[in-house]
């Protein structure tokens, strides 16, 4: 048989053509070994087929010629260097297939691209952008959003990349193409791209809606109840302007017949305000009767005035369908006011309900983004933005607060801050900022905790430590307060701003909310062997989160009793207000806190400020049943308390130091004194010697407390 010519495996290969032909910058150490051809990434395909270790450890085959030098350290230099350069490009080209895809990352494709950027960055430089035709990126064109004012205090809003924004879109690439002098050759047509507008179902609308104005109370009565709202209600938050509604009150009664159906919210909000007085009305009788005399501590059950309130809440809720129809900025503020009045009913049902509409209608009318345009007056601008603010943060804190979802990202949400008007009280808008900001605090707190459901070990320890930077940022938040427009720690019995007590509250209530996760029932302490047996890296992760949870249980248990002695200052001076949220929340999460102290410490401090809470949480349950069904939770947990330290022998610990000195002394007189009867006979004396040999032996095994 003859052997095969020479070049017949060389006519079997495949011919690539010069173009398509690519050599890489330096083959792996595998394909190095196997004499393969390597595509140069990292790992290679070939190396990931045959599931093998993918390197550039080993030094390149071909090495420049050393220059010469004196010493073979300086000749080793260059390698080492040559080394490090190759993990280093190993490690970027790692880097870029896993951000831009598996593409070629040979010499003339990196060239290809890197001009490509610099293209664009002179375009970009010249105030250009690159065409569809001049780039391969396939990107989208800028587009903004659209907050278009309506009348009555109705906005359109549409958001980026929506149906509305693409149609505008069209309506001006037509108008760009179709020369001026052609638009309007159809006979009849004044403008070729008119049509018809509709942006709110007015006609669903009820016809008979203003027949409720016949409920209105007496002039003097709405008066009342309208500086009663002001007074107690509003505290730092802003849902309504006091002279706007004023002026729309003397409109309801001395012009009702000039309302229209799309004064509907103005009318809502008149009801809801009246109804929210109600709650507060019993606190102007401890005004005129001095805080020597808290109404509110006899209150065992319904207000009188209740049955008032909920008429008028009834009369708004009858307009609710109409309001969110209409869907102004009126209709926002009625929706937040109506949730208001039901916070101290059910806040985490109702409230949280209404609470989220409010958030709703303020996004449909474009209040959560900032508007640049001309379409508003200043002041109806900064109207908008102070009740956007006041529903947003109101609906995220109590959606945290009782576990509810994020109805909207914070990503979303750039409206403007509120601004101090000239009219507005001393240090209003400040506490306004002040607790948006601890809010926003508040909020990334709250996504902490949640990604502790489903983190690693490594990653709950990084989250701990987060905690407890944020637990850090709080204290920081609180300490930048100034001291002349924010009475931080105010003395009993002083006259004090129920504002300023409401955000230190809610100062309290966040460093609780942060902590009270990590609140549990004391560990077992470790064994030995347990503790020998485990690495050393396991036991320093362990003793971090340890710190970490101390920190914030330490700081949630001093928010707590905190907050019974700032309650404590409320009741002494201008009173607890049963219908506040802030209040009832903040006092109900101290006491459970207190709660979980007293389980594992029995001492007469915590003992004390659970009987406090215990009392105050009486008093303003009073708002409703939930406030009722909440309290009767807390007295049952407090009684639980009482019983164990029944059963261990443990009362009062002012008691119990009382009572065992009163028994020491009784036992002391038996055995000092002989006593009447000492010398009456052996009998007697025999008697009393063993009583005096009883007593010594009970005083010297007499219990002592360190």
């Amino acid at each position: 048989m003859e052997p095969p010519p020479p070049n017949l495996h060389r006519q079997k290969q495949r011919r690539v053509p010069e173009r398509e032909r690519k050599r890489v910058v330096r083959a792996c150490d595998g394909c190095r070994r196997q004499k393969e051809r390597c595509d140069g990434g990292v790992p290679c395909r070939r190396c990931v087929r045959l599931r093998r270790q993918c390197g550039f450890l080993s030094p390149p085959m071909r090495q420049p010629n050393p220059s010469p030098g004196p010493s073979a350290s300086s000749a080793r230099a260059p390698s080492r260097d040559s080394e490090e350069l190759t993990k280093r490009v190993g490690y970027m080209e790692r880097l870029l297939r896993h951000y831009i895809g598996d593409i070629n990352l040979d010499l003339d494709n990196l060239h290809r691209l890197s001009e490509a950027v610099n293209d664009k960055d002179r375009l970009t430089a010249r105030g250009e952008e690159p065409g569809s035709g001049e780039s391969d990126f396939t990107g989208v064109e800028k587009e903004s959003f659209t907050v278009q004012p309506l009348e009555n205090n109705t906005t359109h809003y549409s958001g980026e990349f929506s149906h509305w924004n693409f149609s505008m879109r069209i309506k001006q690439w037509i108008e760009e193409c179709v020369p001026e002098q052609g638009r309007n050759d159809a006979p009849g047509v004044t403008n070729f791209l008119n049509f018809k507008e509709y942006y709110r179902a007015e006609e669903l609308q009820s016809s008979e809606a203003f027949t409720a104005l016949a409920s209105l109370p007496p002039r003097h009565i709405a008066n009342f109840l309208v500086q009663v709202f002001f007074k107690h209600a509003r505290t730092n938050y802003v849902y309504v302007e006091k002279a706007w509604l004023l002026d729309k009150i003397d409109v309801a009664y001395e012009n009702a017949a000039s309302l229209s159906r799309r004064d509907v919210g103005t009318v809502c909000i008149i009801f809801i305000v009246l109804a929210i007085g109600t709650q507060y009305a019993y606190l102007e009788r401890l005004a005129e009767s001095g805080p020597g005399d808290n109404p509110a501590q006899d209150a065992a059950g319904p207000f009188s005035e209740d049955s008032i309130g909920i008429m008028f809440y009834q009369q708004a809720c009858r307009l609710v369908p109409d309001v969110i129809t209409s869907a102004s900025l009126e209709s926002a503020q009625a929706c937040l006011l109506i949730g208001i009045y039901t916070l101290p009913l059910d806040a985490s049902g109702l409230s949280y309900i209404y609470l989220n509409l409010a958030v709703k209608l303020g996004i449909q009318n474009g209040m959560h983004r900032r508007y640049t345009g001309e379409g508003f007056d200043p002041a109806l601008r900064e109207t908008r933005n102070r009740v956007w603010w006041a529903a947003y943060t109101m609906e995220r804190r109590v959606g945290i607060f009782h576990g509810r979802p994020v109805s909207i990202p914070s990503a979303d949400v750039d409206a403007e801050m509120p601004v101090q008007r000239p009219d507005d009280p001393p240090a209003h808008v400040a506490a306004m900022l002040a607790t948006l900001q601890l809010h926003d605090i508040l909020g990334k707190i709250s996504r902490e905790i949640s990604g502790l459901r489903t983190q690693t070990k490594q990653g709950a320890i990084d989250t701990l430590g987060r905690l407890v930077d944020l637990k850090n940022a709080v204290h920081g938040w609180w300490h930048s307060l100034p001291h002349d427009a924010f009475c931080k720690d105010p003395a009993p019995h002083s006259c004090v701003d129920r504002a300023g007590m409401h955000l230190k509250l809610e100062f309290c209530l966040v460093r609780m909310f942060t902590g009270r996760p990590f609140i549990s029932p004391q560990a077992h302490p470790r064994n030995s062997s347990s503790s020998s047996s485990s690495s050393g890296s396991s036991s320093s992760l362990a003793d971090r989160a340890a710190d970490s949870r101390s920190i914030l249980v330490s700081d949630c248990v001093a928010a707590a009793l905190a907050v019974i002695d700032a309650c404590k200052v409320l009741r002494g001076s201008v009173g607890l207000a049963r219908a506040s949220y802030t209040e009832f929340s903040a006092c109900r999460a101290a006491v459970l806190v207190i709660v979980t102290q007293c389980l594992q410490e029995r001492t007469e401090a915590l003992r004390q400020s659970l009987r406090d809470g215990v009392a105050m949480i009486k008093i303003m349950s009073a708002g409703g049943e939930s406030a009722r069904s909440e309290a009767s939770l807390i007295e049952v947990f407090e009684r639980a308390i009482l019983r164990l330290y029944a059963a261990a022998g443990v009362g009062s610990s002012a008691e119990s130091d009382y009572a065992r000195f009163k028994q020491w002394e009784m036992l002391w007189k038996i055995s000092g004194s002989p006593g009447p009867g000492a010398n009456a006979g052996t009998g007697a004396g025999a008697g009393v010697a063993g009583a005096r040999r009883r007593t010594q032996q009970r005083l010297q095994g007499f219990p002592t407390r360190a």
